[in-house]
């Protein structure tokens, strides 16, 4: 793989097919969370500190806390600190490959005419950065190979919950398509007192290790970088390559849901249908400091769950988790009551 090839991808709405069909190599930036600081100069500070983290990995050019240097990059319009994010690396990186897709907050008929438009947009314009024509086989070989890819980390998985089962499924986010990366599963299930971890995204080294420090066996990481991005196919039908965006846009949007979606409903029955399915004994919600669509979408959740008589505990991340050394007791106390 060359850096020519590969480029950098931040959210799970992003369609890796397509990329595939047009022979390039999509891996997912987690940037350096220990130098969220070197993004200041172009970010405010009271912003996601995930973005800020992936502009930090590649403002000195040392690419740090990714494996592959390359500024090309597909943004996804989800919020707005990933709006702010695309704004900043392509102003900063005028010469590379910046594509912005503008994703629907709808997931009905309306939303999904709207996205296989989206997909179309960036078919085009891939073929124009790669000379490369995507035809409907190698966009249907493509999706074939991606839900290979997505049955294969759930296999690896399973079993496996806490931090080692984030550090697999961000493995299988950030290589390429044709390797299975090497991270052992791990943390085996058993013993420990079952949760749902939900959120945003986090870093496996910090709040996640410490609910398996406190005794927490995660049966679900309902995670932008957890199991969500493999929660369902989008393994899409068609003849052409219209009828195959169509379908791949129907796919994505049925995907369990982020905060930032509308559908706040159907996010809160798909928890306790998680919960109830899973066993687990209460929910741990976990997210990033600064972002708007779960802080709006917590006190949803926390009356549901109350409704439903789920324990709930609340814990927040500022993605470097220096502090989360302080939660411990919190956890213990909160898996105590369970």
């Amino acid at each position: 793989m060359s850096e020519e090839n590969a480029v950098g991808w931040f959210c799970a709405y992003t369609p890796l097919e397509i990329l595939d069909a047009a022979g390039l190599t999509p891996l997912r930036r987690f940037g350096d969370p220990a130098r969220l600081e070197a993004a200041d100069a172009l970010l405010h500070q009271a912003i996601c500190p995930y973005v800020r983290a992936c502009l930090a990995s590649v403002t000195d050019g040392e690419g740090a806390g990714d494996a592959v240097v390359s500024r090309h990059a597909v943004f996804v319009n989800s919020c707005d600190g990933m709006r702010r994010l695309h704004d900043a690396w392509r102003a900063r990186f005028p010469e590379h490959f910046v594509h912005l897709l503008d994703l629907p907050r709808n997931q009905d008929r309306a939303g999904e005419r709207l996205l296989a438009r989206e997909f179309l947009r960036l078919l085009a314009t891939l073929e124009d950065f790669t000379g490369r024509t995507i035809d409907a086989r190698s966009l249907r070989e493509a999706a074939l190979r991606r839900e290979e890819r997505r049955l294969a980390y759930l296999e690896r998985a399973r079993g496996s919950s806490g931090a080692a089962r984030l550090r697999l499924a961000m493995g299988f986010q950030s290589t390429p398509a044709d390797e299975i990366p090497g991270t052992e599963a791990g943390g085996t299930r058993g013993g420990g007192v079952p949760v749902l971890l939900t959120g945003n995204l986090l870093n496996p080294e910090g709040l996640v290790s410490v609910l398996d420090a406190a005794g927490a066996e995660v049966v679900c990481l309902d995670l932008c970088n957890g199991d969500r991005a493999f929660s369902s196919s989008t393994l899409p039908a068609g003849d052409d390559l219209e009828g195959l965006c169509a379908s791949l846009a129907r796919g994505y949007l049925e995907r369990r849901p982020c905060a930032r979606m509308a559908d706040a409903r159907r996010r809160a029955d798909d928890l306790v249908k998680e919960v109830r399915g899973t066993g687990a004994r209460g929910v741990i919600y976990a997210g990033l400091k600064f972002c708007d669509p779960y802080l709006y979408d917590f006190p949803r959740v926390q009356k549901r769950l109350r409704e439903e008589g789920i324990p709930l505990l609340r814990l927040e991340s500022d993605y470097a988790d220096g502090h989360v050394g302080q939660l411990l007791t919190r956890v213990e106390a909160f898996l105590e009551m369970l």
